[in-house]
């Protein structure tokens, strides 16, 4: 069985991994669902992949199947270059899929225009945050969507402005798979990336974007290939 390190997308938390989680522990496997750091002064995607990287270390972790859904795949990159050998399987979920020197909003400049055009209806608009939205767009049920709502959080900017750094010298790249949820639009590039440098692609089917939340029934099983 193995170690799963559940990286939540953005303006979540560790609890959208709520549903997961307790299917991956019912099939043998210790899981693991940290909350990121929220939206401060000093806080970015360096932030959170140390954050993952002390959370390796901390608990000693080894042969860990390091998940990241979403601005996750950021940050599981950057957690891989630091920590390879305790790393078993890199897993990008409808995620990001850098190299390092790109930031995620050089991978999806749309995702920049977005985030500024959100941040101008805050009447509070503070630059160096970005709120949440879009949730209404991602197939959620009504009641899936309140609870998402209602738990999400801005982030700081920084986290998608901030490049994946290089990783050290002459250290090993762990194996990655690239789960492509079919229904999603938003990633699709991503994932041809992905194959194209060597990954191996896993699809849910007929899943949404938000597939922790909506189609976790489908994803657990694929998530499960992956240990």
């Amino acid at each position: 069985m193995a170690t799963f390190v559940l990286v939540h997308g953005s303006w979540l938390g560790g609890w959208a991994w709520d549903r997961v989680a307790p299917r991956l522990r019912a099939s043998g496997h210790t899981v693991l669902c940290p909350s990121l750091a929220p939206a401060g002064p000093g806080v970015g995607l360096r932030t959170h992949i140390a954050e993952i990287v002390a959370l390796i270390d901390g608990h000693h972790l080894t042969d860990v199947v390091l998940v990241g859904h979403s601005y996750g795949g950021m940050v599981i990159a950057g957690a891989g270059n630091e920590r390879p050998r305790h790393i078993r399987q890199l897993v990008y979920l409808d995620a990001f899929f850098p190299e390092p020197g790109q930031s995620a909003f050089d991978l999806q400049p749309v995702l920049r225009d977005a985030c500024d055009a959100a941040a101008t209806l805050r009447p509070e608009r503070d630059a160096w945050l970005i709120p949440p939205f879009g949730f209404e767009t991602m197939g959620l049920a009504a009641t899936d969507l309140e609870w998402v709502t209602s738990l999400a959080r801005p982030m700081a900017r920084a986290t998608h402005e901030e490049p994946l750094p290089d990783p050290p010298a002459q250290r090993p790249h762990p194996p990655e798979t690239y789960i492509r949820c079919e229904a999603s639009p938003f990633f699709a590039d991503a994932a041809e990336t992905a194959l194209r440098r060597g990954a191996r692609l896993l699809t849910v089917q007929d899943a949404g974007h938000m597939a922790p939340v909506t189609d976790y029934e489908r994803l657990c099983p694929v998530l499960d290939r992956t240990s």
